[in-house]
Formats: C-alpha cells, structure tokens, sequence
C-alpha cells in the first residue's frame, strides 16, 4: 500500500455520517485559522511571471491556486492535476510552480490553448533575445522598405477615395478590395492583405499594413518554442491596436470621434509587448531551474463534458474556474478571441471554428419553448420556476447551462480519484433579478456523483476583469452592479 494509500485509508476510517473524514477536518481548521479577508488578494501582482504575457477575460488570479495547492499538498500528495476549464492556463503554471509531475489542461478556445501552452513551457532568455533581434531587425527591414506604401495609404483611403474608416458599410465591409486597389497601384506586391469579414471595422488602413508586415516576418522564421512564444505577443498587439474598446471583453467599437483620432506607432507597440513578456518568461525560467522543475503539462481542446484523452480514476487534484453562465449572455470568450484567431490563422481552425467557440461552450443549446427538468437541485429549480414565470427564453438559456454543467460534475468526477479534491471557483450571476446560486448549486448537483461538500470560501472580487455594470432583465437603460464576490467550493469524491 502507498503513502497516498495508507493516508487515505486513514482519512476513511474516521468517516463521519456527513462525509467528513479526519483529513476533511484538518483541511477545515487550516482554512478557519487564515485571516479574514485573506483569499481577496487585493494588492497582489496578478501579472507576475508569465501569468502576465497576454490579457484574457475574467482570468481566475493566480494565488488561489497557488495557496490552495500549498494547503493541500501539506495534507497529501498531488501527483496529477486538471483544470477542464483552463482559460489563460493561471492554474496550469502554478501546477508547475508546484512541482506537479503530471498537469492536464483543456479548453475549447484554440486562443486559450496557445497561451496555455506558451506560458507552461520555459524558455530561456538566450533563445528569446536571439528571436527577438531577428525579428525587430527583420520587421524594421521591411517597414523601411516600405514606409512610402505605410505612410501614405491612410491619406489614399481617406483623401483620395474618401472613404469614412469608421463605416462599417464601404470601408469596413471591402478593406481588403481597396488595400489591394492601393498596393497595385503602386506596384507593390510583398504585402498579403488578410481578407476576413469586416476587417477594416475593425482597423485603420496603416494599422493592417503594418500587421500584416509582422505576420509576414514571424511566418519566415524557423518552427520552435520561440516562434509560439511571438505569436502570443502578436495576438496581443492585433487586440491593443484595433478599434475595439480594450478595456472590454465582448466586441464593442470606440466611436467614429476616438477612431478617426487613433494614431498608434504598431511596431513599437509590438517591441515593447515582446520586451515585456521576455522578461516575465525569463523569470518564469529562472524559477524553473532553481527548482529543478520539468513541466509535464498535456493541454486538450475537449469538450468538457467528455475528457476522452484523460484515463478514469487517474486525477489527484483539480482546481478550476468554470464560466458564470453561458457565453452569449456573459463572458463571451470566443468573442474577445476573435480578432487574434482570424490574424493567427492556427492551422486546423477555420473561420467557422472561431465563430462557433461560444455556441460550442457550456449552456450553447437553445431552448425557446420550455424544457424538461432533470437536475438533482432543488435550489436551482426553485430559481428557474421564477425566471420562467417572466421569460421561458432566458429560463431557458440558465437551464442549458446547468444541464451542461451537470455533465462536466459528472465527467469530471469519473476521471479524480477516489478521495481526490475539487476546488470550483464560481461566482453567482444574476438574471432577471434573480440570484443564480452556483456554489450551492454546484453542492447539490455534485451528489449524485459522489462529491460531498467539505467546504466553502467565500472572497471579494477586486482584480478580476468583468464589467462594472450588466442588465439582467436585458431591458435597455436597466443595469445593475455585478458580482462583487467569489465562492471557492470544495468537493471532495467519496
């Protein structure tokens, strides 16, 4: 018999009638003994190593992991560790930090995927400056070479064609046909101009020019770490220069007035992401050494509610962060990613696969004319009878949700080993003023699957990217106060 074996034997035998066995009481009584206020983290820097290479919406902040992992690894050994909804990969690297020798990540997302894969692999500073030089050197040869075409298609859009670039009918709709329109006109053939809808929408005419000359100078260099690495930084630049208001993230354009005035320099923009991220992989690196740590991290693009690549009864931890709601009425991922997948064109995702990442997350079925309730919540149904009573659509939309998320607890908990814990970080929506309940949701429906509840802290949110307003009656002008706080549920598997 193991270590992990013997413990958890131990653990068993003093089983209370509630599930509460002796390691449960001891994780309890560490919790209990912790500051108030202590998991709110209010001041920590969230951008820390590479947690910080690439913004990414309602990011879970990395010390929850980080402090839950301590604790619990102080009371048992983890081994293997999953996070089915990983998003950025924050619970990914500091499974790493954590010295995990076996880490799964998953995530529908292809955007989530890269960065999860780029900030779980460390690379050294040696490499990247190398990479780096290239490619400045290389980008700079080419926007040199072409500063007559770069400085002056701004003035053909607006001054010859008179072209509104804030239009979303001329301009936006058929950039591409006028960018080529300019390029042979001036007898210029180096530039590939990227053709996807609405493009100019989205971009100022040097904007794209200048984009596109980067994409040209990372596709020239040689396949390796590196090159994953500069995507990333790319895929950051495309969302900082566009039109959209980046402090969001669903696709909202600034007005006409902030666009006809947005003037951004997208080389330097790039260089200064690219020197930033450097440094924050070089100390991400640097820790990995000092360590002697050797990440195994396995990053899946699975349906959560299937896990197929991941073996029954192999997880000894999961920590995850799933999403509020559905993502057409909450944290719309794909929508945010949008812009960097059409510019990235990863190889196998098509533009149908990026305009199906949110229909294809939790709660993406529709049902418009009522649903059959199955779910083992008695809370979740009382909330329902009472959104239903104003909307049966919207009651809808909730039920699909939590009918997916039932089967994500389910899948879930096949793959954790018995005695295993789950950490869920949720928080608690509103729809048409009506509180959604998901940490006691989450208790009950974790029952029918062997899942006791051992525990649940409760944290202010107050560096987590969402909105400071929503409308949950979707009535215009009606808006309320979101979230303003956490529930970090435990689970544990009987």
């Amino acid at each position: 018999m193991t270590e992990y074996q013997i413990s958890l034997f131990d653990g068993m035998k003093t089983q209370n009638m509630n599930g509460i066995n002796s390691k449960d009481e001891a994780l309890i009584a560490k919790l209990n003994s912790l500051p108030i206020n202590y998991w709110d983290f209010k001041n920590a820097d969230t951008k820390e190593l590479t947690h910080g290479l690439h913004n990414y919406p309602a990011v879970m902040v990395y010390p929850i992991s980080r402090n839950i992992l301590k604790i619990i690894k102080s009371l048992q050994p983890i081994e293997t560790l999953l996070d089915p909804f990983s998003g950025s990969g924050t619970v990914l690297v500091e499974g790493v930090i954590a010295g995990v020798k076996k880490i799964y990540g998953n995530d529908l997302n292809p955007l989530a995927c890269l960065l999860s894969e780029v900030k779980t692999m460390p690379i050294s500073n040696e490499r990247l400056q190398k990479s780096y030089n290239q490619l400045i050197m290389a980008v700079e040869f080419e926007m040199e070479m072409l500063a007559e075409i770069r400085n002056s298609v701004d003035h053909y859009i607006l001054n010859e064609l008179n072209l509104d670039i804030t239009s979303k009918e001329g301009w936006g709709s058929d950039a591409p046909k006028y960018l080529m329109q300019f390029l042979n006109k001036n007898n210029c053939n180096l530039i590939n101009i990227p053709n996807f809808k609405n493009i100019g929408y989205w971009y100022r005419p040097q904007v794209i020019i200048d984009l596109q000359i980067i994409k040209k100078c990372i596709e020239e260099l040689p396949e390796n770490d590196e090159k994953k690495f500069l995507w990333l930084a790319f895929s950051e630049v495309t969302r900082i220069t566009s039109n959209r208001r980046n402090g969001e993230f669903k696709m909202f354009r600034n007005p006409p007035d902030k666009i006809n005035k947005f003037i951004i320099d997208v080389k330097c923009t790039f260089s200064d992401i690219l020197k930033s991220n450097i440094e924050k992989m070089s100390a991400f690196e640097n820790l990995c050494n000092n360590s002697m740590l050797s990440p195994d991290v396995t990053m899946l693009s699975e349906n959560a509610m299937t896990l197929d690549s991941i073996p029954d009864n192999s997880i000894d931890f999961m920590i995850t962060s799933p999403p509020y709601g559905d993502s057409r009425t909450t944290v719309a991922y794909g929508e945010f990613s949008k812009l960097s997948l059409q510019w990235l064109n990863l190889t196998g995702v098509s533009s149908d696969d990026i305009s199906a990442i949110d229909r294809n997350l939790l709660g993406g079925k529709k049902y418009r004319s009522g649903f059959e309730y199955t779910l083992d919540s008695d809370i979740l149904l009382n909330s329902l009878e009472k959104i239903k009573d104003i909307d049966i659509e919207r009651a809808g939309d909730v039920y699909s949700f939590y009918h997916d998320l039932d089967i994500a607890i389910s899948t879930i908990a096949r793959k954790m080993k018995c005695g295993s814990y789950q950490i869920w970080v949720v928080g608690n929506r509103t729809v048409k003023l009506e509180n959604l309940h998901t940490d006691l949701i989450l208790t009950e429906l974790g029952k029918r699957y062997g899942l006791v509840h051992i525990h649940t802290i409760d944290r202010n949110i107050s560096n987590k990217v969402m909105p400071a307003l929503n409308s949950p009656t979707n009535e215009a002008g009606k808006k309320v106060t979101t979230m303003t706080n956490e529930h970090i549920v435990i689970l544990r598997k009987l």
